[in-house]
């Protein structure tokens, strides 16, 4: 008899619990942080001095001047760079 209750009590809960996860509306649900799968690592960006646009490090067009390196989003943008810095 006791075990018939317990059964009875365990298949309640359960079923509680199926029907709270299908009827509650999403906006009710409470939110889950993150999984380490849905967390996106970026680049880092540097800006071209010449036009200002910012490009990912990895496709930069690198030059050194004055002993620091310096960024540029293409090789024309370098160009008009250095061309600007010997008017000066």
């Amino acid at each position: 008899m006791i075990l018939r209750i317990l059964i009875g009590f365990i298949i309640f809960y359960l079923l509680y619990r199926v029907a709270k996860i299908l009827f509650l509306s999403p906006e009710r649900r409470p939110e889950r942080p993150p999984t380490p799968r849905e967390i996106v690592k970026g680049e880092d960006l540097v800006e071209d001095p010449c036009c200002h646009t910012y490009v990912p490090v990895s496709s930069a067009y690198r030059a050194s001047i004055d002993g620091k390196t310096v960024y540029f989003c293409s090789q024309k943008c370098f160009e008009m760079y250095r061309s600007q810095k010997t008017q000066e």
